[in-house]
């Protein structure tokens, strides 16, 4: 399937952008580094002396003048003297001659690349031959060296990593998986999906995204599985990216979407790493970025999106059960609210008479309508939702549990609802829980305004209008030209044993066809690592 409209309207958009990227002005202006030392120290002390932070040291070599600059608050200091300070004191300074003989021997071989050859340690070494990369380079935590006489100089890596430890998932938690999560370091993160995927075919994309922030995105991918188109794509939105910081992956994710405008997550966030390694291997693509715990993987559907990691670290039976388990309670967390109103406001005859009779008994001193009294709840819930989340953890449980019980049966004796109000309204707010994604609950809880407000507009009619409007908009949804409703719409009846009912995986043989992968089958050798037949 073609790529959606958004996709031919993007790629002119993209070509103006990268023709303004290439006539605009920049802030530092890609002019090649001086032969002087001394001039070149005076464009970096204009550029970056007014910090407190910037540092440079300056000493002899060779009898020639060598200088390094740098950002305390960004380098490791431990590993600039251990790998740049002192193998240049030492060296250069205990064996001139050696450096003399090694240099006269080599006439084309300059100090510079002396040095970066014998004596500096580090393996991240970086030649830079304008300022706008020097400048870059010390921003990103390396320091510069640069050497009297010569226009080139060094960025050695010496960044500080500041980083927390490894620890549980806390939006994504298993009963059974592992228990190690996403950091907001990407180095890390990185590593954390090649020890769980050791294969030669995954590929690691940088990406800077980001004026001002520069932020590091990766994409990642097996490049003998994942469709070239979708990663072609991914390549396009991120390099068209025009803003000045990209603060987290959920900008991030605005920026990716087809339609930002929908209230569906279109990519998935995740801060599991056998979570990202399982979708690689599936086909998708994972985009990682600097100083965010969580991995977008694309393409996505929505029914992806109610799967969990403990449906495959469960048997198939209690998966299967708990993802139909998983669709009553998106039914319920999204209609509840508004099918009651329509009854009870409406349509009353469908409701069973002693039912009717009861409700009725118990809102006889209730004075607000149907549709205030629902509010009022709905109201208080995502009230007590929001305190829960915003205060300590051990504090925030205590509110949200005490204060739904306490405000709820004093709404009830205060004759502000009725009990059977405070149930539905109960019984969608822990439905909503029931969402695997984050951001998925968020939409079930706006949803839930929307069609409550369509039913007390037209009763039961505006109920099945809205239901219809959404699923009209469901339906058109496109996530990196995959449709949002596959395998459902359109119909492909292979990919069912993995959607709504979890088949044993000794059986699961092939990959996705909306995906569009290289390898449609499991297990298939690429063409590079097929064994040799003819030495066997």
């Amino acid at each position: 399937m073609k790529f959606n409209l958004f996709w031919r309207k993007s790629v002119d958009r993209s070509k103006r952008f990268l023709l303004r990227e290439t006539q605009a002005v920049n802030t530092i202006e890609k002019t090649p580094l001086h032969a002087s030392l001394v001039k070149n120290a005076e464009v970096l002390t204009e550029r970056l002396g007014r910090n407190s932070d910037f540092a440079a040291c300056h000493f002899t070599c060779m009898n020639r003048n060598v200088s390094l600059f740098f950002l305390y608050s960004l380098a490791d200091s431990d590993r600039l003297n251990r790998q740049v300070i002192v193998p240049l004191q030492q060296r250069a300074g205990m064996f001139p001659t050696a450096v003399e003989t090694s240099l006269a021997e080599d006439e084309e071989k300059s100090l510079i690349v002396f040095i970066q050859e014998n004596i500096i340690s580090a393996s991240d070494i970086l030649r830079v031959e304008d300022w706008q990369a020097a400048i870059e380079q010390i921003l990103h935590g390396k320091a510069l060296l640069l050497v009297e006489g010569e226009s080139v100089g060094l960025a050695v890596g010496v960044k500080k990593e500041y980083s927390r430890n490894i620890e549980q998932p806390e939006t994504e938690q298993s009963v059974i998986g592992p228990k190690d999560s996403f950091v907001e370091t990407l180095n890390t993160n990185i590593g954390l999906v090649r020890q769980r995927l050791r294969d030669p075919y995954l590929r690691v994309e940088s990406i800077v995204v980001g004026r001002r922030t520069k932020q590091e995105t990766a994409v990642i991918y097996l490049a003998d599985v994942a469709n070239p188109q979708v990663v072609e794509e991914v390549r396009r939105r991120l390099s068209c990216i025009e803003t000045d910081s990209l603060i987290g992956q959920m900008q991030l994710q605005e920026y990716l979407e087809n339609n930002s405008f929908s209230l569906f997550p279109q990519l998935r966030p995740t801060e599991r790493p056998d979570v990202t390694c399982s979708y690689l291997i599936e086909g998708n693509v994972a985009v990682m970025v600097e100083g965010a715990s969580h991995v977008l993987l694309l393409p996505i559907t929505f029914f992806q999106l109610l799967e969990t990691v403990d449906d495959y670290y469960t048997s198939w039976q209690y998966a299967t059960l708990i993802r139909f388990v998983r669709m009553i309670a998106l039914f319920f967390s999204i209609t509840t609210p508004g099918l009651y109103l329509s009854l009870v406001a409406y349509n009353p005859e469908l409701i069973p008479t002693r039912l009717l009779i009861s409700m009725d008994a118990a809102r006889v001193k209730v004075a607000f309508p149907f549709l205030v009294e629902i509010f009022i709840m709905e109201l208080m819930i995502e009230i007590l939702r929001e305190a829960g989340i915003k205060l300590p953890k051990p504090v925030g449980q205590a509110v949200s549990i005490i204060g739904g019980l306490v405000i709820g049966e004093a709404a009830v004796n205060a004759n502000l609802v009725s009990p059977v109000t405070v149930v539905i309204v109960a019984l969608t707010a822990i439905s909503s829980f029931t969402a695997p994604v984050y951001y998925l609950g968020i939409t079930y809880r706006i949803l839930r305004f929307f069609l409550l407000i369509c039913s007390s507009l037209l009763g039961t009619y505006g109920f099945i209008l809205g239901l219809l409007f959404i699923h009209a908009h469901v339906a058109r949804l496109v996530s990196f030209g995959v449709p949002y409703l596959a395998p459902l719409s359109p119909l492909r009846l292979r990919d069912w044993a993995d959607m709504l009912v979890r088949i044993p995986m000794k059986k699961l043989h092939t990959r996705p066809a909306f995906l569009k992968t290289r390898k449609p089958k499991k297990g298939e050798n690429t063409p590079m690592m097929r064994p040799d037949k003819r030495n066997t």
